[in-house]
């Protein structure tokens, strides 16, 4: 089954409505991947596999299937949900691919004769083992301690902040986009959060939380979407992070060899981080050991700084990958940027997880490029 997105004019309570039972339970249930609950964005088209046993979020543009992260559905289904999604693509004579592809599934995907390339790593953190002590996060230590001392104080907001705080967000968010591109800036939508978009985020969040849940191994309190605001001593606003639930059931399985005691599980990803030019030294770090501290204790087990272009610590970019990444990044400006990122996420000691693109052919892996480029460069909705 497919379902088309609404118009992009359409009132937010009908965008909502649209949003059925069976794509909202399976994203509860099976949502681990952090962009999982941007899939039912309205701007993005849904295909339900038969009998509701998986579901594949995606973008079309110039005849490419752009999914977004893999088939959410349970771990035995993937190849299967894979496979139909495919065969409904290749009806409708669409290139297919994955965008930030998992590594546990890539068997999967080239049983199905997918090529798979390494886009970066996705910086993971893991709030019940998060520590500041020791050398490795000595220079966050430190930017957090002048943070403090300069009288920084951090507010939580679930849901949708008030609207004078909302008034300030935007505020902050016009500078900070000013800063970055000028007078043409604007959002990107996809996988990512935008702050005119966060009441409706809200909303949806708001329905999939409510979703009766009989698994035992789901938490009893579903994560929400959670926004830190960061004020001055004399009360300003002058930062920001937003955090979107990461859903799906607590499991022992690591996805990094080396570090076997961490568990994977429900938790939060990290969506917007902005802050105004004079903002005191320290403060993003702050919010995000402030948040670390309360993910703890909410009991989470994952929280996702996001993914870091071009990163390969485990050096298994092929020649082609790197160049495909390289590709995307040039065109979008994102290099700067990119390193600039990867340099701060570094700071926390994260893991580091492979990310990928998968797509169903090589001879139009150019193609695909530029439909992921443009989406991600797009605050709009797809197109045929």
């Amino acid at each position: 089954m497919n379902k088309q997105p609404p118009r992009a004019d359409a009132d937010p309570e009908d965008r909502l409505a649209q949003i059925h039972q069976p794509e909202a339970e399976l994203l509860r249930l099976y949502g681990e991947h952090p962009l999982a609950f941007f899939g039912l964005a309205p701007k993005n088209r849904h295909f339900l596999a038969p009998g509701g046993s998986g579901l594949v979020n995606y973008q079309l543009i110039h005849k490419v299937a752009v999914a977004l992260g893999d088939p959410v559905c349970a771990p035995g289904a993937h190849e299967h949900v894979t496979r139909l999604f495919l065969d409904f693509c290749a009806l409708h004579r669409w290139r297919v691919a994955f965008y930030q592809a998992a590594p546990e599934h890539l068997a999967a995907y080239r049983s199905l004769h997918l090529r798979a390339f390494k886009m970066g790593e996705e910086a993971i953190l893991h709030p019940q083992t998060f520590t500041l002590k020791g050398s490795a996060l000595a220079n966050v230590r430190t930017s957090c301690r002048r943070a403090e001392r300069e009288g920084v104080d951090i507010q939580w907001y679930e849901g949708v902040p008030p609207v004078d705080v909302m008034q300030h967000l935007e505020g902050i968010s016009r500078i900070w986009l000013g800063q970055k591109a000028g007078k043409q800036a604007s959002e990107r939508g996809f996988g990512m959060g935008r702050v005119d978009e966060l009441a409706e985020s809200a909303e949806r969040d708001k329905m999939i939380a409510t979703i009766p849940t009989p698994a035992p191994a789901l938490p009893l309190v579903a994560p929400r979407l959670l926004t830190a605001v960061a004020k001055t001593s004399t009360g300003q606003s002058c930062a920001f992070v937003t955090f979107t639930p990461i859903y799906g059931c607590f499991t022992s399985k690591a996805a990094v060899p080396d570090r076997q005691s961490e568990m994977q599980g429900w938790g939060w990803a990290l969506d917007l981080m902005r802050r105004v030019r004079d903002a005191p030294p320290g403060v993003m770090e702050l919010l995000l050991v402030r948040a670390m501290e309360r993910f703890r204790v909410c009991g989470a087990h994952r929280v996702s700084l996001g993914l870091a272009a071009l990163t390969d610590s485990r050096q298994e970019m092929t020649a082609a990958g790197r160049a495909l990444a390289r590709f995307v990044t040039d065109r979008s400006a994102l290099l700067g940027t990119s390193r600039t990122l990867f340099a701060f996420k570094r700071k926390f000691d994260p893991c580091w997880e492979s990310r990928y693109l998968v797509a169903n052919t090589t001879l139009g892996l150019p193609n695909i490029a530029r439909a992921v480029l443009q989406l991600r460069n797009s605050s709009g909705y797809g197109q045929g």
